[in-house]
Parts: structure tokens; C-alpha cells; sequence
């Protein structure tokens, strides 16, 4: 190995900076043995072909028959019509299916685009395989209906493992690849907006896993770990520099102890690492941290005995492009740049800086990748011409923050996007974060800004006074960058790439009460699984990690959720507070008259008032009153229809709901109940039945006048009384109990008898106002009568839904015997929305609450067996289905008036839930109640709660008996510090749970089944 020469544009620095820019910058040029990944792995199989190449959960597979499975593969899809340099998608999990699918890729001359098939949004792998413009797509068969249902209908979709290739030809392709085609691509995860697509080549990976020190001393017998996610950089370091330089590679399964135990090396960022202790593997030979900042502590546990890097790299530079050899003791540093690599430490105007001083970091030489998939502006921003070397290559900004120490090794100093302005003074977060990891006793932290103020989250096996740590940081620090807010968690939450979560701090930020600095914080910790649930592995990658002794309780959970709950309330969270107030005052407020009777007892008053004025002009001023009354009885029937209408509903509950959240949530609770308006529905049709009453009375009492006196004639008369037993058939029918039990009479009633009674009182209206115009032409009497233009009000009402009737195309997902999921695309409804569904249109139409699709096109609804039409379709699997009208807003429309809430479901009621759950713009805690719900929903389903809410309470009823979900309620809703409590369930569980929450001043919401 040999140096390159000084680099150019440096003349700003001095003559010893310059020549030490260009010493330490550069870094050893080095001969790469293989210029594409399948050749270096090719050369290995041919050297060693009976050893292992990998293995999973007891499998094993050698380097022989990896090559031969990956040769038919790429075989086979070259058949298919697989073209050199297209890009193939990967949707698969750990598995050897995996490796031959990626190696396959290699080999037919194109790139493979690894995602989890697990973990990877709907959203992000929908993106993923339309910006990558893949006409082919790889997949475990396990996920084969996501990838149809996501992927452009011209992508053929090859489930690996199969068989479908074993007749094809094991000879290896004879597909021309070059150094600088592509190897595979990977999405970074996108937190700031969508994922962006890293273009790696070939000789970039073999540049960088060919050479030391990014081969890490493998050869053949190295036990590699394969534990990092398989859609992370690292995670290619960790199955590539394995498998070309003749390692057996050990894919974790959900242990992550047995993996560990039997691995040389290990691959992992510290958020990973710190979850373990050195002395518990001994066995480890190798080990290394990248992808965030490494605290000292713990790479002087884990040096010692072991062979310890710490490397630094973004995605754009092929994993790493700098790495330090670290021993015990030593300072901690990113250590120097790797062969054929070049770091360059700039100033803002992209210029060098002297030896010693701060600026962004930027790289060189050949680990540079081919830039961003389909973003060529930003590929132009963060890939520029190396003007120092001046050869044609680029270099790329990472964002880094660092400077060249004495000794030629980068220390890092955060990163420029972790810079803010905190009282006017610019603060690098992960210098904070290192001063408080310096405290004894704490091993990590993170520190955020969260609502303008700077909050530090700290792990610590015992108790600390806060007030000593701050003490200690404003030692330190200076004034302005000390931390406002220390919170103690019991671990540091992780995402899907085994990196800090911050996303999730900041929520949890949120919920966590303010301490005073003098007081020993206590942590949040987790409360496990009952012994009648079988406890699984927690899976790291996925930041479902503990490293304290758990907490045995009565909660239960299914597979992966953990209930979280502040150790300072568990001991006041055993039961309920005392409700507030004295036992009648709080019947009267949370039963007799919620918002919905005051609503119908106001409505039903203002009749009354109304009814009394039109008696004094009756008696005062002998005033003929059958007309005001006909007026009246229009006014209610056309607010009764109204209040059912699908337009005045959605903009009744888009008023209600448009209040921000920064507004008192004293207001935003009474904003919430708008959907009490069912009130002003009931006592409406009520007061238009008693006024109808009253003028099928007057009306009668009319021919007991002198025929020259009457003002009704016979007709009007005889309509209104066949309009009368309809329109009480209707009200009587609409009893909550008659409707429960009979529900399709009352429905045919509403339906056939309204249509009945509509078309009669429109007959009955322009006889009756041609009457009662004495003196006046009828065309003018019709133009002028209030009844008239009311009641056309609510026919159009009335016709609107059947107006947009129609029979529209659905996909049905059968999730079990009790469930179907339907998909449909006819419409974009917003969350919290609900649609009509029938078999026949003229007979029974059934609710069901709406999930929007997460890339916000279509819909999709869970119907379970509640009854005849339920069964029906989950038994047929319909593939088209009656709909009429508009989605129409339900109760958890109300979500967003919220800055979380806790959802309560029982059994299917999760349906509705999943759309706000899915939507993820309001964090919710979940609590599900339902008999086995894998086996009656799905595990994809539950999965997607658990997404959500990684510690949703998930209690199955058929193993663990019916819980007290009041006390869950409130157990969520104070452990969270969450606003509100929706409940969805049946009426007897929500008016209990409504109550016992409203009733200790939560405020609580759940359907009205009176209205």
C-alpha cells in the first residue's frame, strides 16, 4: 500500500496544514482482489465448496449449494425475461432463501433492493417498488399478498424457496457484470419525508468488504453474526463481507442469546450492543459499532479482549468510510480513512479547515456511491466534483460534524443536522449527549429538543438525584446548552436499524410529567406477559428491549407487547380513584343528561315554547293556527332528516374538529361530543310526530264545523290520517329496545313506510296549502308556504344517498371463519369515517367503519360475524358489493382534537380503531379485548396494532377471562398522559367505561346507541 500524492485547491491552508490535509486525508491505496461481489463469492465457493456457507434455525447450507440454488434462480429469471442492470426487489426476512435470492440478483447482471418484509411499511415498500421501477420482485411466499396488493400489476412476483427453479440449469450465467454496475440499492429510512434510494455499485462493496479493516479478518471458519436488520447498510456488511470472504454467516432467529454465544464476530450499532454484556460472550472475537455515536464506556467494555473497531460511514459511502482500532482506555475516535478513500474536513463554503478545527466532513475515492434513485437535485447537492483530487470522481457530504486530531484520527462532534439554536446559541446534541454519558452511573442518554426545549434521556441502573447530574452537566457545559428536562427511561427505544428512536423519546417526552431537579426519577418499566401467555424473545432490531428484571402482573399481552407504566404510579394504579362528586350529582351530569339528552330535552322545550305561542294566538287573538302547526310539524321532520344527512353530518364534525390542539382542552372536549348531535335527531322526529298528532286533531276537529267553515277539505284530511299510524309505525319502531331486538322491522319501517309517508305528505302539503291559502292563488301559496320549501329540504336529503348508489368492485381478504377484510378503491375517505354496504340495495344496508390505506388511495373495512349478512359475506368473499352515499364521519373522527388518546376495543371493534391507528398522525396507547384474536383476525392485523403501539394491551378473553377494563382504561390513560379515552364496543361495555372515566375527570367518548 502506497500514498497518494498532495491534493489540489488547498492553497487557503498553511504549508504544514496542507501538507497534513493531505496526509491524513488520504487513505493507503490498495489492489481490490474482485471487481463484483458474485466473482469474490464465486472464487470462495471454488476454494472451499463443502464449507458452510450459512445457517438458520438448525439449516445449514454450503457454499456449493448456495451457488448452485443461486445459479438456478438466476437462471430462471433470466428465462422470465429478466434483463442486465434492471433492479430487483427483495421483500423477504433472515432466511437462506434470502442469500439465494440476493445472490441470484448478482448473478444475472442486476441489482437487488433488500426490505424487511416484516417491518417495512405498506407506505415505504409501496414507494420503494414503484421508485425503483423493479419489473421484477423477489419474496418470501409469507408476503407475497402484501407485495401483490402494493406492486404496478405488471411486476411478476417469484416466491423464493418454491421449487419453481429446481429443473433449471446449475451452471453458473454468462451475464457480462462490470465494476461500476450496480449491487444493490438501499432505502434509507426516510424520517424526514420518503425514503430515498442509495444507487451502490459493485466495486464500491468490494472496495470496501475485500480490504482491511472492512473485512474484519474473515476467512474461512469465521463465524459471522447476521443480526442488524436486512435492510440496513450494516446488515449487508454483516451477510456480504461474510460470504466473499469465506465465513459462515449466522442468521439470528428470534434469540438473539443463541446467536450470540456462537459468533466470532459481531456487527451492531451501540444501541444494540449496550443491551449485553461482554463477559456473558466470550466467545466474540470481533466486534463493531457504527451507525450513531458510541459512548466511551462502552467500547472500552467491549475492547477488551477482542479485536474492537469504531467506524463511521453513511449509506451514500458503502457503510463505512473511516474506522478506529479501539483499546481499553484509549480515546475514542472514528479513527482514519480506508484504502482508496479520502476524507476532506470543510467549512461552510465547502473549503478546507486547519488541522485541529471543526467542519463538515466529506469523502472521497472509491467507497462514493452512484448517488440518489431518481432525485437528481439532491443527488447534485450532496454529491459533488472532488475538486482536490481532480480526477473526474466525486465526494459526498455526510453531515458530520468532525476534526482531525494530532494523531490523524477524526473525532466526531455530532452531526449538522443535529445543530440547533437553543436561546439564541447554536447546540450540538451529541456533544451534550457525551457529557451526560461521562456521568458515573450512566451508561447512555440522548438528548432532543422537544417543544423548544432541550430534554435528556438517560438510562441508569440505580436511583440518581437529578440535581447532582445537573449539576454535573452545568460543570460542563455551557449555560445554555445544559438540558431543561431529565428523563430517566429504562432503556433507550430503538428503530427497525437498531438506531436511537427519536421519534419516539419525543412522544414519550410528551406524556412525561416534570419532576423537580432534586428528586430521584424513577423509570419507566415493563410489565410482562402472564404466565398463561407464552413470553417470545424480544426482538432488538426492533427496540423491544429491557435490560432490568420485569414486573409480573394480571395484564396480558400477545407476542411482542409489553405494557409500559410508570414505577411512580403502578402502586396507585392497583384500582380505581374515587370518583369525583356525590352520587346524584354525578348520575345526573354522566347518565341522566350527557350531551345528547340536553340536546333532546332542549329541542323537545323549545317545541313546547313554541307550542304555547301558537295556543296564545290561538286563544289571545283568535288566530287560526292549523298552518303554524303544519309549519312547525315541517321544521321538525326537515332537522330530523338533516341531522341524518351525510353532507350536514361531515360538516358538523369537520367544524367541530378543525379546533388545534394548541386550543384548551377544555374547549377541545366539548368540541368532541359533537356526535351527541344524535340528540337534536330523536327529539326533532318526536316533536314532529306530536305535531303532526296535533294537526291530525285540528284537522279532525275541522268537520265538526259547518262545511262552509272548514278550511281543510276531505282529501288533505283522509292523507293525513294514513300519513299518521306511518310516521308513529316509525317512532314507536325507533325505541332503542325494539330497534335492538327487531332491528330489520325497523329498518324496513324507516325505509319503506318513509318513502310511503314522504310521497303522501307531499300529496297532503299542496292540498292542505291550497286550503289553507284562503284568498290566495295556490301557485303563490306553494311559493311562499315555509312547509313546502322545508319538506323539499329533506327530500333532497333523503335523495342524496340513493344518488350515489352504486356497485362497486371490493377485494376480500378472509382473515379467518369470523372475519373478512374488505379492500375497496372507489373512494379516498378521511379517518374516522364510516360507509353503508348491502347484498340488496332495496332491503338491509349495514355500517362499517373505514381504514384509509396508508398511502391515502382506497380503503379498506374488517367485517365480523355479528348476524346473517356478516356470515354471508365472509362465507362468499364478495367480489363486488352494494354502496350508498358518502362515507359519513363517526365518533373516532374526533381523534385529532387530541394530542393522543387511548383506544378501547373489544373484539371487532378494532375495525374501526384501525384507521386511526393506521393514520398515525394521533399516538394512541391501545387496549383490545378479544377471544384468540390471532385466530379470529389475523396475524397481519395484529401486527399492525402492535406497529402502532409496540406495548398495546392485547388481553384474550378465551385464555385469560374478562379483564376490568375500566382500570385498563385508566391504567393507559395515566401511564400515557394521554388527553382522552375512545371507546368502541358493545353498549353495555361502553357506557361503563365512558362513565367510570368521565366520572374521575377523563374525558371519554364511545357511540350513543339511543340516537
Amino acid at each position: 500500500m502506497v500514498q497518494s500524492p498532495i491534493f489540489q485547491n488547498i492553497s487557503n491552508l498553511s504549508s504544514k496544514d496542507q501538507v497534513l490535509f493531505t496526509r491524513f486525508g488520504c487513505g493507503p491505496t490498495a489492489m481490490v482482489p474482485h471487481y463484483t461481489v458474485h466473482e469474490a463469492f464465486e472464487h470462495i465457493v471454488d476454494t472451499y465448496p463443502s464449507a458452510a456457507a450459512a445457517k438458520h434455525s438448525g439449516r445449514i447450507i454450503t457454499y456449493a449449494d448456495l451457488d448452485v440454488e443461486a445459479n438456478r434462480l438466476a437462471n430462471y429469471l433470466i428465462g422470465l425475461g429478466l434483463k442486465p442492470k434492471q433492479r430487483v426487489c427483495l421483500v423477504v426476512q433472515r432466511s437462506l432463501e434470502m442469500l439465494v435470492g440476493i445472490f441470484a440478483v448478482l448473478k444475472s447482471g442486476c441489482q437487488y433492493v433488500p426490505m424487511d418484509g416484516g417491518v417495512v411499511s405498506d407506505e415505504a415498500l409501496q414507494h420503494t417498488l414503484s421508485d425503483t421501477d423493479a419489473f421484477f420482485t423477489l419474496c418470501l411466499p409469507k408476503f407475497e399478498e402484501k407485495v401483490k396488493r402494493l406492486a404496478r400489476p405488471d411486476v411478476r412476483i417469484i416466491c423464493l424457496g418454491t421449487g419453481a427453479e429446481r429443473f433449471l440449469s446449475s451452471d453458473r450465467p454468462t451475464v457480462s457484470v462490470n465494476a461500476d454496475d450496480g449491487a444493490y440499492a438501499i432505502y434509507t429510512s426516510g424520517s424526514t419525508g420518503k425514503p430515498k434510494g442509495v444507487d451502490v455499485s459493485h466495486s464500491n462493496v468490494t472496495n470496501a468488504l475485500l480490504l482491511e479493516p472492512g473485512r474484519l479478518g474473515i476467512t474461512a471458519g469465521t463465524k459471522v453474526g447476521q443480526v442488524l436488520s436486512v435492510s440496513f447498510d450494516m446488515g449487508a456488511w454483516e451477510m456480504l463481507a461474510c460470504l466473499i470472504n469465506g465465513g459462515t454467516l449466522c442468521l439470528r432467529t428470534s434469540s438473539w442469546e443463541e446467536t450470540l454465544h456462537e459468533i466470532d464476530v459481531l456487527i451492531s450499532t451501540p444501541s444494540v450492543l449496550a443491551k449485553w454484556s461482554r463477559k456473558q460472550f466470550p466467545n466474540i472475537k470481533t466486534v463493531v459499532t457504527g451507525g450513531e455515536p458510541c459512548p466511551q464506556s462502552l467500547a472500552d467494555k467491549w475492547a477488551v479482549d477482542t479485536t474492537y473497531y469504531n467506524i463511521c460511514g453513511p449509506t451514500e459511502v458503502t457503510i463505512l468510510n473511516s474506522a478506529h482500532l479501539h483499546v481499553p482506555g484509549q480515546k475514542l475516535s472514528i479513527g482514519t480513512p480506508l484504502p482508496n478513500t479520502t476524507v476532506y474536513v470543510l467549512d461552510e463554503q465547502e473549503s478546507p479547515v486547519a488541522i485541529g478545527t471543526k467542519g463538515s466532513m466529506w469523502v472521497g475515492g472509491a467507497g462514493v456511491t452512484r448517488g440518489y434513485i431518481n432525485l437528481p437535485k439532491i443527488t447534485e447537492q450532496r454529491y459533488k466534483r472532488d475538486k482536490f483530487r481532480n480526477d473526474g470522481s466525486t465526494m459526498f457530504n455526510t453531515g458530520d460534524i468532525v476534526r482531525w486530531r494530532d494523531d490523524g484520527s477524526l473525532e466526531t462532534l455530532g452531526r449538522s443536522d443535529d445543530q440547533v439554536k437553543i436561546k439564541g446559541f447554536r447546540v450540538e446534541l451529541d456533544g451534550v449527549t457525551a457529557v451526560v454519558e461521562k456521568y458515573p452511573g450512566v451508561p447512555r442518554a440522548c438528548t432532543m429538543v422537544v417543544h423548544g426545549k432541550l430534554a435528556a434521556f438517560y438510562t441508569a441502573k440505580i436511583p440518581i438525584k437529578e440535581e447532582a447530574l445537573d449539576a454535573f452537566a452545568r460543570q460542563h457545559l455551557p449555560f445554555y446548552s445544559v438540558p431543561e428536562r431529565w428523563i430517566r427511561v429504562l432503556t433507550i427505544p430503538l428503530t427497525p436499524n437498531g438506531k436511537v428512536d427519536k421519534r419516539n423519546l419525543a412522544q414519550l417526552a410528551l406524556h412525561t410529567v416534570i419532576t423537580k431537579p432534586d428528586s430521584i426519577a424513577r423509570p419507566l418499566s415493563t410489565i410482562a406477559a402472564t404466565p398463561q401467555i407464552v413470553e417470545l424473545e424480544k426482538d432488538l432490531e426492533r427496540g423491544e428491549v429491557d435490560d432490568s428484571p420485569v414486573t409480573r402482573s394480571s395484564l396480558s399481552i400477545i407476542k411482542g407487547g409489553a405494557i409500559s407504566i410508570s414505577e411512580s404510579l403502578e402502586s396507585r394504579l392497583d384500582a380505581l380513584p374515587a370518583k369525583k362528586g356525590f352520587h346524584g350529582q354525578r348520575w345526573l351530569r354522566h347518565r341522566a343528561f350527557i350531551l345528547y339528552r340536553r340536546f333532546f330535552s332542549v329541542v323537545l322545550l323549545a317545541n313546547i315554547a313554541v307550542a304555547c305561542f301558537i295556543l296564545y294566538q290561538r286563544v289571545k287573538r283568535d288566530r287560526y293556527i292549523l298552518a303554524d302547526v303544519s309549519t312547525a310539524f315541517a321544521a321538525n321532520l326537515c332537522m330530523t332528516v338533516l341531522m341524518r344527512s351525510e353532507p350536514v353530518v361531515n360538516l358538523l364534525f369537520t367544524v367541530a374538529c378543525s379546533v388545534p390542539t394548541s386550543w384548551p382542552l377544555a374547549i377541545r372536549r366539548h368540541c368532541a361530543r359533537v356526535f351527541h348531535i344524535g340528540g337534536i335527531h330523536s327529539s326533532c322526529a318526536i316533536a314532529a310526530v306530536a305535531w303532526f298528532t296535533i294537526f291530525t286533531i285540528g284537522a279532525s276537529l275541522e268537520f265538526a264545523k259547518e262545511s262552509a267553515l272548514r278550511c281543510l277539505g276531505l282529501a288533505p284530511v283522509i292523507l293525513t290520517y294514513l300519513v299518521w299510524p306511518i310516521l308513529a309505525a316509525i317512532a314507536m319502531t325507533s325505541h332503542p329496545a325494539f330497534r335492538a331486538k327487531h332491528h330489520d322491522v325497523w329498518e324496513a319501517t324507516h325505509r319503506f313506510g318513509g318513502w310511503t309517508a314522504l310521497i303522501l305528505l307531499w300529496v297532503q302539503t299542496f292540498l292542505a296549502t291550497k286550503d289553507l291559502a284562503i284568498g290566495v292563488a295556490p301557485s303563490r301559496a306553494y311559493l311562499t308556504s315555509p312547509g313546502v320549501w322545508l319538506l323539499a329540504v329533506a327530500t333532497c336529503a333523503i335523495i342524496f344517498p340513493w344518488l350515489h348508489l352504486r356497485k362497486v368492485p371490493v377485494r376480500s381478504e378472509v382473515l379467518s371463519s369470523h372475519a373478512v377484510r374488505l379492500w375497496f378503491d372507489y373512494t379516498d375517505p378521511v379517518v374516522g369515517t364510516a360507509v353503508r354496504l348491502a347484498e340488496r340495495p332495496l332491503r338491509d344496508w349495514h355500517g362499517f367503519a373505514t381504514i384509509t390505506n396508508t398511502n391515502g388511495r382506497g380503503f379498506s373495512l374488517v367485517v365480523s360475524n355479528a348476524g346473517d349478512f356478516t356470515a354471508r359475506t365472509i362465507a362468499r368473499a364478495p367480489t363486488s358489493i352494494w354502496v350508498r352515499g358518502i362515507p359519513t364521519c363517526g365518533v373516532l373522527r374526533i381523534a385529532p382534537l387530541f394530542r393522543s388518546i387511548v383506544l378501547v376495543a373489544t373484539g371487532s371493534g378494532i375495525g374501526p380503531c384501525l384507521a386511526v391507528i393506521l393514520a398515525r398522525k394521533v399516538p394512541c396507547r391501545i387496549l383490545w379485548t378479544a377471544p384468540n384474536h390471532e385466530q379470529t383476525f389475523g396475524r397481519a392485523l395484529v401486527e399492525e396494532v402492535l406497529a402502532t403501539d409496540p406495548n398495546a394491551v392485547i388481553h384474550n378473553t378465551r385464555t385469560m377471562g374478562k379483564p376490568d377494563m375500566p382500570l385498563l382504561a385508566w391504567r393507559l390513560y395515566k401511564e400515557s398522559g394521554a388527553e382522552a379515552v375512545c371507546v368502541i364496543s358493545n353498549k353495555v361495555f361502553t357506557q361503563k367505561i365512558v362513565y367510570a372515566m368521565e366520572t374521575r375527570g377523563v374525558p371519554a367518548y364511545g357511540a350513543i346507541f339511543d340516537s
